[in-house]
């Protein structure tokens, strides 16, 4: 940022590397589950190329780790799901949130990145926008205020210098409800991994598999596992030569997954356990069931039909269902204005349901074709590959004073 000085910056830790006539940057990026922080990773590597002498701190998980960032501590090991569970943690969350506002007030880097995480990033964020008036903050990949909380949109408009959307449809929505807040849309980033994918994938090789999506958090996981399991038997009794790919987020979920399986008697299954929700394990299979979150859309943009499930405590379900605005819970089905999957939500989220769904669908190739459409048109609506470098160059407008796309 024009006009900082190394004294400014100077605090108890190694100063970074300088060039001849000013420091290296400082960028920090937030982000407390597990999508978000592979898409914070993914950013990461694009603004290294932007930044090859800028330090990269702040707080994530795995991904944003192996990318390089300085990390004071994992966040996403701490993700929880609704309501119940925020408030059982509610003081481990305090003394987190605690330590790295403070750790960020004392580097005060140049800019900081919240990636999704509403809860705590907007209150970080609210903070940081009072102790560190002249840091750029960035919010990347917004949060749903559409959905629910949506004076949270003059909030945002009040705290933030930028805000990168993933959906078209949120810059029109801030737009009207924000017009102060630069806003940009450089796609769904979900497009790059697909584009990654795209020379490994065999698409005869999914002939008779289905995968299975449970979720990339420890608690979506002990509430969905046993169900796709189940169903899962179900279809292989039912649909003998019928195998299964099982998509986990990291090594420790997948061994989350095993434990499980072999304590329900369900080791037996025929099914593969693959690590993340690599495009082209999806690109194998006929159909997917899979529990609501960005997944849907790694399974619209590899064309696979899916049946969505989400299953959570009754507190938060009761909750949510008076707070959220939309007839859907599914991105995919958010997108296209209608129930273009079908959705298995709490109660209704039950093995033989599932099962049978699945049933018809494999045994009707004209079904699985017509999803097969819609989801083309979803996909269509989320942009092109690039979306990571379009949105490094977007933080990178902000931090040198232009005007972003």
């Amino acid at each position: 940022m024009a006009g900082w000085t190394v004294a400014r910056r100077a605090r108890s830790y190694t100063e970074p590397a300088m060039t001849e006539d000013k420091p290296s940057l400082q960028i920090h990026l937030i982000a407390g589950e597990a999508s978000g922080d592979r898409h914070a990773a993914e950013l990461l590597r694009e603004l290294r190329k932007l930044y090859p002498r800028a330090r990269f701190g702040g707080v994530g998980g795995r991904h944003l780790k192996a990318a390089g960032q300085e990390q004071l501590f994992d966040l996403a090991e701490h993700a929880v799901v609704g309501l119940t569970d925020v408030l059982l943690n509610y003081r481990k969350f305090k003394r987190l949130f605690d330590r790295l506002a403070a750790d960020i007030e004392a580097r005060q880097p140049d800019a900081v990145i919240f990636v999704d995480f509403p809860g705590f990033n907007l209150r970080l964020a609210a903070r940081l926008r009072r102790r560190l008036p002249t840091t750029k903050l960035i919010y990347y990949i917004s949060p749903q205020v559409w959905a629910w909380k949506a004076g949270r949109a003059k909030q945002m408009e009040a705290i933030l210098d930028h805000l990168l959307v993933i959906f078209r449809f949120e810059k029109d929505w801030f737009a009207e409800r924000a017009p102060r807040l630069p806003v940009s849309w450089p796609g769904h980033p979900v497009l790059d991994r697909w584009d990654d994918d795209a020379a490994g994938i065999s698409p005869e090789d999914g002939a008779e598999r289905v995968a299975l999506l449970p979720g990339s958090r420890r608690r979506e996981i002990e509430a969905h596992l046993p169900i796709v399991a189940e169903a899962a038997r179900q279809m292989a009794l039912a649909r003998p030569g019928l195998k299964f790919v099982l998509l986990a987020a990291d090594m420790e979920r997948r061994q989350q997954i095993e434990r499980m399986l072999e304590r329900k008697g369900l080791g037996h299954l025929p099914l593969e356990i693959r690590m993340g929700y690599a495009l082209t394990h999806l690109s194998r299979c006929r159909l997917a069931l899979v529990a609501s979150g960005t997944a849907t859309l790694e399974c619209a943009v590899a064309g696979l039909p899916m049946l969505i499930l989400y299953k959570v405590n009754p507190l938060t379900y009761w909750v949510g269902r008076r707070l959220v605005k939309l007839p859907y819970i599914g991105m995919v089905n958010v997108i296209a204005g209608r129930k273009i999957m079908p959705e298995f939500l709490q109660d209704n989220a039950d093995a033989g349901k599932l099962a049978e769904a699945a049933r018809r669908l494999l045994d009707s190739p004209e079904a699985l074709e017509k999803m097969k459409g819609e989801l083309a048109a979803v996909r269509a609506t989320l942009g092109e590959p690039g979306v990571n470098a379009r949105a490094a160059s977007a933080v990178r407008d902000v931090i040198e004073g232009r005007k972003a796309g």
